[in-house]
């Protein structure tokens, strides 16, 4: 079926022998018309272009790899229709050759069919990012190295200017970083040189500069606000009600604002805002005047002192005379840290250059040099440069919004603008250039936007403002929000009538409700509370709620039927601003919930321990004497050492400040425990051997010997997410493989090359073994999102903070105004900021911030069907406050071009998240906002009182069916799999012979035939579903958790303040269960005892063990200070004390915990506490003789003493019951 275009969308099609900007709101259907047009131009039948003259820019190699794909089924639907056409069958041919390409790609492209005109070896490579790290920091630590050497004074002295107290990592930080920012302009080095003199002002040339113009303007756009927040304030003031007796002070400050605006120069400025002095409010009491207009009134005007205050503090602190002082003080540290940035750059050119490599920076400054040649007339095209110009016929960029000045001088440099061929076609959307972290200038297309006539002419302005993507409710809610958030001082853009979204695409409604009701935007922000949740957690089970909400329930779109259908989990995503540090906490709540998740944005295999355990055993190769790498590796399954191994060897062989790697050679020859002796050998003789393999093994081939030694891989794979961890243990190899075909070699350089990668974030990511087609919810960062749609979308985190980090920076960079930084006395250490700095730290915040509100809006224009925004409030009473007050005295103007008002530029320009925004918005809007508390979370999740059991039956039921498929219905494979798990061991009497065990386990194997008779072998334990928090918190306790508890609280409980008091007989009595309780309360409320513990503790179980002879004897003993409590042990046994079939030489570690001892004069005395339901004292003895039995060994062992007593407490039975 034909696609119908709009009128707008057609002219973007039609539109030739112009350069075209089309300004392309979210969902307006670019690509399509993108497409449509270069399909017309090579299918034109009186002037048909090939489609290889067509240069097709995009963002993406996926963006660019569909758009080839769109293109070609085009072409081929054209020749089925026309299969005599010679010219769209030779099309389909030029398509595989056809520049439809990133811009690294296209310069590529450049560089290898005219490397010789820049003197460029042929035979060159790209580097990653990982192995440019690496030889920047070589490079740098040689320079620095020379410099240092030369004891160059200027020197020396830059270096105690930018890194005191021998901090050199901070001068290497400066130059890395200007460096990056350098290259991002067309000429690097002209920058770095052409700003070595910013600092270098006087009093006189003060008001000259550019970036002084920049701070007027800014003041008089504030001053201009005040202007406008007071007379809002005269209004109020003027109303029936208001505070009349203000206006006299009200109008003495609009002479104050007068004063102030006019001034001119920077010492005009400074005389003014010195001057500032603020008259006092009436007191005048008048019983008709409204106390919260005069409230209002008295906020809104102390909103304007602020205001004015601030900027006198930020930009007049100091007099002109006394900035230029200073700045003329800090002018050589510039000057010399510029300097060497460049000498750096110079030098690592020279390196790569030598190594033959380059990185994405070299190949856009490398295609530049071809194209481009700088003249005292200007940049000028080269020879090859207007060959490209003949050649192509349009230069098409996609996301031109995102283009930085580099791509731009490109770009140019092939069309043919300058020879009146105008033949540039740029698409894109100010308010979605997301990408400044990567330098982007949004402001290349704003200067387009505003020179380009929306009439026909050479240069044309088109907007696409139809949104074929999402419903009505969407649109309406973004448009809302964003005429009120967005303008040109914040975001770049005005957000009026040509900006807002106008609805276009058709959607089926329910039937049975009123139209849309279902779909429109909802909020819910999650209250604090003392629920036990973080903030984060609490978020995502609201979440949780509303996915159950929606699932099964919301009519939603179907894409192949066009028909509506319930809701599925796969139609439902998450976006995050950043993915670190939530996703994970969401996706264990929403799991939690019995909600399937996948992450599609991750990080964190730098994290994973199968990943670092394998690094610290390279690390330990490459130098053993490192503590941390080997003791990651000692604890890891590839060496099998426990905390109480390491802790022996160190306490046996560990002289205070010696390394780890000696104890374990020290013990591996002289240790006392003959077991934990033999495995330091091993691991030693390991250790040796692979570093023999280091003089000649590759490292990729070295981490697969290691796999292979120890078994490490299948130990991994058979941890739970074994998938998972399999999966980043090849991805290793596959990064270790890649680094043998850098420059660098050896396992030295590729540990350093693995740490840079990890500190500059080059994080690849967990390997991905999810099947992101499934029915599951997505979560992903609101970048990932960029360019997709969701029929349904969550836009989570609303509470984060913006990270300012980089206004905070010891030096700020600015493409147009170069670099600003601190004053230091060096003799003092005394630190300010300059004038320059305040400057550029304020344009950079607000450049940051419009980012913000760019993120903001990607983020709401994802979705189709329905949008949720979600986050949480410290100050659930305020939140509503500001909702309830309708935004009075937020909004700067009711005359703003498009909707109901613009909140104050003060207001958005002061933000620090994204609430600061949304709140005061939806306040003027009317949106309305749900607070939920941790009990209305729970109501919003499962309705009636019943609900809750309902949720937990089908949680049970979840598991439960988990249960029975795995237990019962098996297939083929598993059947297989059965047999041969079945099959019978040759050697089976070696079966159960563990290198070590617990006594736990001794116990349940039941060692003595007569638990063997009573018992089964292994007790098979209830089948308890994992459940979410809120759910099991009210639960009841089961009978491990029960005894846990009883376990924790006799451990707390102070039995030396008691001695005497215990006991039947004791003089006094012992704690009743009133006293008892109030111990335990006093324990919980202290948190050393938890309160799902004390409630599982029965107070007057307690006291009935106190009265007991066996609590007397405890306090006696703890009194002593000879009683002892949860004491772990290791006990060496030889095997053929468990089983005779086992072989004579083989030992056996028996591990476990002693619930209490206590020592007598006559021995000792070992006990146990059991909440087992039981009738009769054998049943304990049955249970628990081995137990004890080993208990008693291990404390003869280690203290050399006699065991006299074993005894066991029986809270069932409330009795002691002895065991032989």
């Amino acid at each position: 079926m034909a696609v119908t275009f709009t009128p707008d969308q057609q002219a973007t099609i039609d539109a030739r022998d112009s350069s075209i900007l089309v300004s392309a709101a979210a969902g307006s259907g670019k690509t399509a018309v993108l497409v449509e047009r270069i399909i017309q131009m090579v299918s034109d039948a009186e002037h048909p272009v090939d489609i290889d003259r067509l240069l097709v820019v995009t963002f993406t190699n996926a963006a660019a790899a569909q758009m080839r794909e769109r293109i070609t089924q085009a072409l081929s639907g054209r020749v089925d229709a026309n299969p005599g056409n010679a010219h769209l069958l030779k099309q389909l041919t030029l398509i595989h050759n056809a520049q439809i390409t990133t811009i690294d790609s296209f310069c590529l492209y450049i560089i290898r069919n005219h490397f010789d005109e820049i003197d460029l070896d042929p035979d060159f490579r790209v580097a990653d990012d990982g192995e440019i790290k690496l030889l920047q920091q070589d490079v740098l630590a040689d320079m620095l190295e020379e410099y240092f050497a030369a004891g160059d004074e200027e020197f020396l002295s830059c270096v105690e200017y930018f890194a005191p107290a021998g901090k050199e990592k901070r001068l290497e930080e400066q130059i890395l970083g200007l460096y990056e920012f350098a290259m991002s302009y067309p000429w690097p080095g002209e920058w770095l040189t052409g700003h070595q003199d910013d600092y270098a002002v006087t009093e006189d040339s003060l008001d000259e500069c550019s970036w002084i113009l920049l701070l007027k303007s800014y003041i008089r756009s504030m001053l201009e606000e005040a202007q406008e927040l007071l007379a809002m304030t005269k209004r109020l003031c003027e109303e029936p009600g208001g505070p009349y007796m203000y206006l006299d002070t009200l109008e003495a400050d609009g002479l104050l604002i007068d004063r102030l605006l006019a001034a001119d120069t920077l010492e005009e400025m400074y005389e003014a805002f010195s001057a500032l002095v603020f008259g006092r409010i009436s007191s005048k009491k008048d019983e008709s005047v409204s106390p919260e207009k005069r409230e209002q009134a008295k906020q809104m005007r102390n909103g304007i002192k602020d205001l004015l205050n601030g900027l006198a503090k930020k930009y007049f602190s100091a007099s002109p005379r006394v900035q230029a002082e200073r700045m003329a003080e800090c002018a050589p540290y510039v000057s010399r840290l510029l300097a060497l940035t460049e000498d750096f750059r110079i030098r690592l050119d020279g390196k790569k250059r030598e190594k033959n490599l380059m990185d994405f920076h070299d190949m856009e400054h490398m295609a530049l040099q071809i194209l481009t040649k700088k003249t005292p007339e200007g940049v000028q095209p080269t020879a090859t440069a207007l060959e490209m110009r003949e050649f192509y016929a349009e230069i098409m960029i996609d996301e031109y919004q995102d283009s930085n000045l580099v791509q731009e001088y490109l770009l140019r440099s092939i069309s043919g603008e300058e020879e009146g061929k105008y033949n540039r076609f740029m698409v894109g959307d100010v308010k979605q250039s997301i990408y400044k972290f990567r330098l982007a200038r949004p402001e290349l297309f704003m200067e387009k936007f505003d020179r380009y006539g929306k009439t026909e002419g050479k240069e044309r302005r088109i907007d696409l403002k139809q949104n074929f993507r999402s419903r009505r409710q969407v649109t309406d809610s973004v448009n809302a929000c964003f005429a009120c958030m967005m303008g040109r001082d914040l975001g770049g853009v005005e957000y009026d009538r040509d900006a807002a979204l106008y609805p276009g695409a058709s959607f089926p409604e329910p039937e049975g409700q009123e139209e849309g009701d279902v779909y429109e935007t909802e909020v819910l922000l999650t209250a604090a509370g003392e629920d036990g949740l973080d903030d984060r957690e609490r978020e995502a089970l609201a979440i949780a709620g509303k996915i159950r909400q929606l699932t099964g329930t919301l009519p939603v779109t179907d894409k192949e039927t066009g028909q509506l259908r319930p809701a599925r989990y796969s139609d439902i995503v998450i976006l995050l601003r950043t993915t670190a540090n939530w996703d994970e906490t969401f996706k264990k709540v929403l799991e939690e919930c019995g909600i399937p998740v996948y992450i599609t944005s991750k990080t964190g295999y730098f994290a994973a321990t199968e990943v670092q355990t394998i690094l610290n055993f390279l690390k330990v190769l490459n130098n053993p004497l490192q503590d941390i790498p080997l003791f990651g590796v000692l604890k890891s399954e590839a060496a099998g050492f426990s905390d109480e191994d390491i802790a022996r060897m160190k306490a046996e062989t560990g002289a205070e400040g010696r390394r780890l790697y000696t104890c374990l050679t020290v013990y591996a020859t002289e240790g006392t425990q003959e077991e934990l002796k033999e495995k330091s050998l091993l691991f030693l003789q390991l250790l040796d051997r692979f570093r023999r393999y280091v003089a000649y093994m590759p490292i990729h081939q070295l981490i697969e010997e290691f796999l292979k030694e120890t078994g490490y891989l299948y130990t991994v794979s058979a941890l739970p997410g074994g998938e998972q961890r399999r999966a980043n243990v090849e991805m290793l190899l596959t990064r270790a493989e890649n680094f043998e075909k850098t420059s660098y070699f050896g396992l030295f350089h590729f540990i350093r090359y693995m740490e840079q990668v990890e500190k500059y974030d080059i994080d690849y990511g967990e390997a991905n073994v999810q099947d992101e087609n499934a029915d599951t919810v997505r979560i992903m960062s609101i970048h990932k999102s960029k360019g997709l749609e969701f029929p349904i979308c969550f836009v989570a985190g609303l509470s984060k903070k913006f990270n300012m980090q980089d206004t905070m920076k010891p030096v700020i960079m600015d493409m147009d105004y170069g670099i600003a930084l601190d004053y230091v006395d060096i003799d003092s250490r005394v630190r300010g900021s300059t004038l320059k700095k305040a400057v550029l730290s304020g344009k950079l915040r607000r450049d940051s911030l419009g980012e913000e509100l760019r993120v903001l809006y990607v983020a709401m224009t994802r979705p189709q069907e329905k949008l949720i925004l979600t986050g949480s409030c410290k100050d659930a009473e305020k939140v509503q406050r500001i909702l309830d007050e309708g935004g009075a005295g937020l909004v700067a103007a009711s005359d703003t071009p498009y909707g109901p008002g613009r909140l104050t530029f003060t207001l958005r320009s002061e933000a620090s998240g994204y609430l600061d925004w949304l709140l005061p918005a939806w306040a003027v809007c009317g949106q309305q906002v749900q607070i939920l508390t941790a009990s209305e979370l729970l109501q919003e999740q499962m309705g009636e009182e019943q609900g809750r059991e309902q949720l937990k039956a089908r949680l049970l039921s979840f598991e439960k069916e988990a249960a029975r498929r795995s237990a019962g219905e098996e297939n083929e494979e598993i059947r297989l799999l059965r047999e041969r798990m079945e099959s019978v061991y040759p050697h089976e009497n070696l079966k159960n012979l563990y290198t070590k065990t617990t006594v736990s386990e001794l116990k349940k194997a039941g060692m003595e035939e007569a638990a063997e008779e009573a018992y089964h072998l292994f007790e098979e334990k209830e089948l308890v579903p994992y459940l979410p928090r809120f759910i099991r918190e009210e639960e009841k306790v089961s009978g491990t958790a029960r005894g846990s508890a009883y376990h924790k609280a006799l451990e707390l409980f102070p039995f030396a303040e008691y001695a005497g008091r215990l006991g039947r007989k004791a003089a006094g009595g012992a704690p009743d269960p009133a006293e008892v309780k109030a111990i335990l309360d006093r324990m919980t409320e202290e948190g050393t005892l938890l309160k799902e513990f004390r409630e599982a503790v029965n107070p007057g179980k307690i006291a009935q063990f106190l009265e007991s002879s066996l609590a007397a004897r405890m306090a006696q003993a703890a009194a002593r200070g000879r009683l002892y409590k949860e004491q772990p042990f290791v006990l060496g046994l030889p095997a053929k004390t468990l089983d005779d079939s086992f072989p004579e030489e083989e030992t056996v570690l028996i591990q476990g915990i002693i619930d209490v001892y206590l020592e007598e004069e006559d021995g000792l005395v070992v006990a146990d506490y059991k909440t087992d339901s039981v009738t009769r004292s054998q049943e304990l003895i049955n249970r628990y003789q081995v137990q004890l039995d080993y208990y008693a060994r291990a404390l003869e062992q280690l203290t050399g003493k006699k065991v006299k007593e074993k005894i066991i407490y029986s809270f069932a039975l409330a009795a002691e019951v002895p065991l032989a």
